[in-house]
Parts: structure tokens; sequence; C-alpha cells
């Protein structure tokens, strides 16, 4: 059985043995925000030698340390501190108490501090897991809203016009009956594709937000690619609406996943083309950037009011003056995943009225 030594300490001692021991950051700091005093795990946290840094403003020798009058008695304030010369960055939780000093004027601070790293760091993941089921459950809320109102149409119009086949059908061939079965067969296929292409727009995106969504990356030309993306939607378009394209003489090659690639761009070229139908021609612009390849896809429709902005990007969210032009909502948020997914970025300029530019960039490789 072992037996705890007894230990008399002096008042001094106690205090030395509490210091060196301790594994709190103890400041103490003047009106002009220096340090008058550092506890020996000062040297310990920072690698810094406490005589070097004695009288310096502590919020030179740590930058994001606040200023005197950000500080509150007993406030709890987390730090970011990055440790060059260490190459690593800690979070430090400081509490701040006015003190005063015998026999020296005015006022000073003492601060306590200590790491927190590792909890800040569970912390971030939990409220990233909480933001991410707070938004999964938004967005589930709002495709049962959508899923209701915009599946009400297509399915509708499958049925009446499945029941006018079955009556027709009781009736002798005509070639008004047939042009009367072809139309309803026309629709039918058409709000048939109009559910699959909802159902695809949710599946694409539900597997975009996939943080281990596997990527097919390739090199390809992109001015080739663009070109020969453009060409296939206007045929698509039968030359009723034609999207004009612009590029360099040069040409850069980028490593993407192209599908991916394919429906991004397809993605906004539709949109220019829905959203302008009764303007000019929509635009493609290829632009090289330094280090990046810039795509802008440019219309003169009906561009996006200013206080809706900040949610174009959101899931199912569709702008008030869209009318009656068909759509999900689910297009842009899509756009946006698997921009980065792709390592690229994207952003938009529009005035409701005046059109819309929307811009894709990625970096060359």
């Amino acid at each position: 059985m072992t037996h705890e030594s007894i230990i008399d300490f002096t008042n001094d001692e106690m205090l030395q043995f509490f210091l060196e021991n301790s594994e709190d950051i103890m400041v103490i700091l003047n009106e002009e925000m220096e340090a008058v005093f550092l506890s020996p795990s000062f040297e310990k946290v920072f690698q810094k030698p406490i005589s070097e840094n004695l009288e310096k403003k502590f919020n030179e020798v740590l930058i994001n340390f606040p200023s005197l009058p950000l500080m509150k008695p007993n406030q709890k304030m987390v730090i970011p501190v990055v440790l060059k010369e260490l190459k690593k960055s800690l979070m430090l939780e400081f509490q701040f108490k006015p003190i005063q000093v015998k026999d020296r004027p005015g006022r000073f601070i003492f601060a306590i501090g200590r790491d927190v790293t590792e909890r800040e760091l569970v912390l971030k993941k939990f409220k990233d897991i909480a933001f991410k089921e707070k938004e999964l459950n938004q967005m589930k809320s709002r495709f049962v809203s959508m899923a209701s109102h915009e599946f009400k149409t297509p399915i509708a119009t499958i049925v009446s016009s499945v029941m006018i086949m079955q009556m027709l059908l009781d009736k002798d061939f005509s070639d008004e009956i047939k042009v009367k079965l072809l139309g309803h067969i026309d629709k039918i296929i058409n709000q048939s594709n109009r559910l699959t292409s909802i159902m695809s727009d949710v599946l694409l995106l539900e597997k975009s937000i996939q943080q281990d969504m596997k990527l097919n990356l390739k090199k390809i030309s992109i001015g080739k690619f663009l070109e020969s993306l453009i060409h296939d939607i206007n045929e698509e378009n039968l030359n009723r609406r034609t999207v004009r394209f612009f590029q360099p003489q040069s040409d850069k090659q980028i490593l993407t996943d192209e599908s991916m690639l394919v429906h991004i761009i397809r993605n906004l070229i539709q949109n220019a083309l829905n959203y302008s139908p009764e303007s000019s021609d929509p635009e493609v612009h290829l632009s090289i950037i330094g280090n990046f390849v810039e795509i802008r896809i440019k219309d003169y429709g009906i561009g996006i009011p200013r206080e809706e902005h900040e949610n174009i990007f959101g899931s199912f969210y569709r702008a008030k003056n869209v009318g009656n032009i068909k759509g999900t909502g689910l297009g842009l948020n899509i756009v946006q995943e698997l921009t980065k997914k792709l390592k690229g970025e994207i952003w938009f300029k529009s005035k409701e009225g005046m059109g819309s530019e929307f811009f894709v960039s990625f970096p060359v490789k």
C-alpha cells in the first residue's frame, strides 16, 4: 500500500507549484494591453519565451486576442490561434477579470485561458450534423409540398388522355380520330417524361449531397466540349432558339467528371431558354482567366427579383415572377452541389426584367 507524501508549502511555494503544473495559461495585462505577467504554461503551449513577450502588446503576440474594450468581467471567449512556428492552430477559451495590483496604479485584466481545440472540433461536428439534418428535414417538407402540386398536373393529363383514348377506341378509326389519338399519346409521353425528369432531379440531388459521391474524372478540352454540347442543344430545339457561343482562340484542358459538367451547363442553358422566351437568344461565353476557365451563360429574360437572390440556390425554391413556366426548383440547387463536387464556383448577376448571367469557374489542369 502506497502512502501519499505530505508536502508543507509556504504561500510562495504553493503558488509556484500551481503555476508550474497548471495547463491553464494565465496572463495579467495593463491598460495598454501589455503583458506584465505570463505563467509558465504560456511557454509550454506557444513555444515562445516568456522573457521576449513580457511588456509586449498581447494582441500582437496572439493576433486574434481581443482588445481591452471588448473584454467583459467573467466573460468567456473562444479565440482561434495560429502557431506558424509549430504549423498548427488551436482554439483557446479565455475568461477575463478586472483586478488591482498592489502598489501599481491603473486598471489590470487577469486573463486565464485553456486549450479547447478538441471540444470545439466536436461541437462543430455536431453543429454540422444538426444543420444537415435540419436542412434535410426542410428539404423533405418542401419536396412533399412540391411533389403533391407538381405531380397533379401530369398525372391528371395522363389519366384523362387514357380515358379519351378508350372512348375513341370504341369508334371507327377515321383520320380525325387517329390525329386525336396521336395527340393524346404525345401528351402521355410528355407528361410521363416530366414525371421522370422530376424524379431524376430528386435522385440526383440526394446523390450530390452525399460526401462519398464517386467522380469519374478525366481531362477534357473545355472549348470543344462546350461547342459540341451547345450544338446538340440547338439541334434539340429544332432551331426555334439558337444559343450563341463565344470562345477564345486558345483552348484549355480541365480535369472533370464529364457527365456532371454536362448536367451543370445544360441546366443553366435550359434555364436561359425557358426564362427568356420572347427575348434575344441566350449566349455562352468561355474565358480563360489565369489558372481558371470561366463559363458565362447570359440571357435577356425575366431576371430574378433582388430580394430573392439569396434564396435562388435553395432546394425546391422558385422565384415569384416565374409565372406558368414549369419547374421544380431543384435545378440550381443541384447545379451548385455538382459544381462544388468538381472544385468549382458558381455565382450570378441578375436584374428583374433585364435578364440574368450565371458564371461557373473551374481550375485548369
